[in-house]
């Protein structure tokens, strides 16, 4: 949070991404299960499911958002 204060006069914005469970090769079964048994964690993301959520970040569409934790569900 002090990157997006201290570099916000710079028209740079930081932003925190917290991604789900992702899978990037390692899911196995029981952890699937686990995911399905969790009223937290609702869902195992894509790996360009999570790269889009940054990509619109890092885009001028996405400007005014900073300083922010974004957790993906």
């Amino acid at each position: 949070m002090s990157a997006a204060l201290e570099l916000a006069r710079f028209g740079i914005t930081a932003n925190i991404v917290h991604p789900p469970v992702t899978d990037t090769g390692w899911v196995t079964d029981a952890v699937r299960a686990a995911v399905a048994d969790s009223n937290t964690m609702i869902h195992i993301a894509t790996p360009a499911e999570v790269a889009d959520v940054i990509a619109d970040l890092a885009s001028d569409t996405a400007g005014l958002i900073t300083a922010n934790v974004l957790t993906l569900r």
